[in-house]
């Protein structure tokens, strides 16, 4: 009986296939089918014995002639019986042992489970932490120490979480204490942060930032006591140090008040008697300082401007540049004749005459006799110096010169040299004087600055260029002419005057007031057609060019400015344009500009001064 153990997965492998097939080749068919019958007994589903045994049946039909009939199969029972009922016993077997195993494992696969999900929570939890993202690592953390309660990552973490959120606190804290002021408080918060955990956030910055701003009020209050104490160095010193710190810190009452000490301190010195030259430098220093703080103060680039003057004329005098220096040391002297008490006088006067005995020297005995002249109209006590100097140059000035008694020979004066061509005939070109160099020389040039001349110095280009001068003053019809003086010997701002025609004259009125402002008012030239006047005035801080209607309505500046001064107008000949001077570059300049006060251009452009220009027309 073949049992379980012999069953073959493949029949082809059974010792039956190969019994039978041995059969079959000799020709023993009964043999043949009858292994392939118990082949198929043995594997009743295999459909290799099945086709085994039909083959051997057919063979043996054809080898014995006879007609194959089919065959009853008959399946013996017993190997199924005991098939299934080994079956069933593998089977109660299995869910016996699974259900035991089951048991056993569940516990374990609880645990592993468990293990696992831990580690995941904790891999959770310290990237968040690693992030910085505190909130949902202390909820990880937490959510750890309930499965593990001995977890002491979990519990370090959460210490230090916990630590974390109370510096968080406390920062937040001194920072709101900062932002509301009160910087004691937030400074002390700030350094007990910083005690706890040095190179937090920007805690030390800010105990720096506190610190300097306390230090910032410190020299704030220091110089704002300086100042309340009349210590005006002191004051500057602490104020500079504090702009130098902190420049926004109270910058409206720092600069308001550094402008006052600068200023006062400036004045102080310039108002010093006798003044101390040595220290006029400082006091330039301190207006100018004045102007960087307050750059249109017309009060401080008047002072300034005025000093720069000074100091110029000062070392061109030194220099013994003397047309130079009385021409500076004379705009000092025009515009404040007190200026440094006298020593502006005094230092005017001497250029005035060295510049006369230079021209003396030269030959030109008729601008020595001019120099000499200006130095005599100047009200110092004593003349001797000049009019000895005058009375050397007058018998030079006659045709037939009146002998004078001298201890030392006069040099012969040869005369001064023709002029080939009048002034007059350069009708449209600008007349003007030149220092060049440091002499006063009379040129011409176009209204462009272009086809520049230099006609020279003498004493007929001189009265040609004056009478210029003086016709600039007359109406185009000649009837008329603008004057200067007093309104009234109480009023001492001199203004413009008009001569009236002389069929308007009547009971001794003959001229007009022109103008009516707060300051004086000169160099009146009429313009071409006879409907304005172009004058000057400081009325607005400086002197400025001013047009103004012949009967004295629509004055109007047309350069105002804070402190440069533009003199000496002359109408173009069609009076669409103004020539003057200025010393707006810092040298005297000659500017053309349009008679609306437009396009204001340099026409000068050199390294020296030149000014009075006169259209000639």
């Amino acid at each position: 009986m073949t049992t379980v153990s012999e069953v073959f997965e493949d029949p082809r492998a059974d010792p039956l296939h190969s019994e039978g097939m041995a059969h079959l080749q000799r020709g023993e068919w009964d043999e043949a089918i009858a292994a392939f019958e118990a082949l198929v007994a043995k594997y009743p589903d295999s459909s290799e014995a099945e086709r085994a045994l039909k083959e051997a049946q057919l063979r043996a039909g054809i080898g014995t002639g006879k007609r194959i009939r089919g065959r009853k199969i008959t399946v013996p029972v017993w190997p199924w019986l005991l098939r299934l009922a080994l079956l069933t016993l593998v089977g109660y077997l299995l869910y016996t042992g699974g259900q035991l195993l089951v048991r056993r494992a569940q516990p374990l696969i609880r645990e592993a489970k468990a293990k696992q999900e831990l580690q995941q929570l904790q891999a959770e939890a310290e990237s968040y932490y690693a992030a910085g993202d505190m909130e949902a690592a202390e909820v990880r953390f937490k959510a750890i120490l309930e499965r593990d309660p001995a977890n002491v990552r979990a519990q370090q973490v959460l210490a230090e979480i916990e630590e974390a959120r109370q510096v968080e606190a406390l920062y937040a804290e001194a920072v709101a204490l900062d932002e509301a002021g009160d910087d004691d408080a937030a400074l002390t918060a700030y350094q007990t942060l910083s005690q706890l955990l040095p190179g937090y956030r920007d805690v030390q910055q800010r105990i720096e930032a506190i610190e300097r701003q306390k230090s910032v009020a410190q020299l704030y209050a220091e110089a704002s006591a300086a100042y309340d104490a009349g210590e005006a160095d002191a004051a500057i010193a602490k104020y500079e140090a504090l702009r130098d710190v902190n420049v926004s810190y109270q910058r409206e009452t720092v600069e308001e008040h550094l402008f006052e000490l600068y200023m006062r301190q400036g004045r102080a010195i310039i108002e010093e008697r006798p003044p101390r030259l040595e220290q006029l430098e400082k006091a330039l220093a301190y207006f100018s300082k004045a102007l960087a703080l307050r750059p249109s103060s017309d009060e401080a680039g008047r002072e300034r401007q005025l000093l720069k003057l000074f100091l110029e004329g000062q070392t061109a005098f030194y220099e013994e540049r003397w047309t130079e220096a009385a021409a500076k040391l004379r705009m000092v002297y025009d515009i404040r004749p007190d200026y440094l008490g006298d020593t502006v006088l005094k230092l005017l006067y001497e250029a005035y005459v060295r510049s006369g005995d230079a021209y003396r020297d030269a030959g030109d005995v008729y601008l020595a006799y001019e120099q000499y002249r200006k130095a005599l109209d100047l009200p110092v006590e004593d003349k001797a110096f000049a009019q000895g100097r005058l009375f050397y140059v007058e018998p030079y000035l006659t045709p037939t010169p009146t002998p004078t008694p001298t201890p030392t020979p006069r040099p012969a004066y040869a005369g001064p040299p023709p002029t080939p061509r009048p002034l007059s005939a350069y009708k449209g070109k600008i007349a003007f004087l030149a220092d060049y160099p440091n002499r006063g020389e009379i040129w011409v040039m176009d209204p462009d600055g272009q086809n520049r001349q230099r006609l020279g110095r003498n004493w007929d280009l001189r009265e040609q260029f004056e009478a210029l001068e003086d016709r600039e003053r007359y109406s185009p019809d000649g009837k008329r002419f603008a004057f200067v003086q007093n309104p009234s010997p109480t009023e001492a701002a001199p203004q413009v005057f008009l001569t009236l025609p002389v069929d308007q004259r009547a009971d001794g009125r003959w001229y007009v007031q022109l103008t009516y402002l707060d300051a004086i008012c000169y160099d009146p030239v009429w313009s071409p057609d006879g409907a304005r006047i172009a004058f000057v005035s400081p009325a607005i801080e400086s002197d400025d060019i001013w047009v103004v209607n012949i009967d004295g309505s629509n004055a109007l500046p047309l350069t105002p400015n804070p402190w440069e001064w533009d003199r000496h107008p002359s109408w173009s000949p069609d009076g669409q344009k103004i020539v003057f001077w200025s010393n707006r570059s810092g040298l005297m300049q000659i500017y053309v500009m349009n008679a609306d006060g437009t396009e204001v251009t340099n026409i000068s452009n050199t390294r020296w001064d030149e000014y009075d220009p006169i259209w000639i027309k």
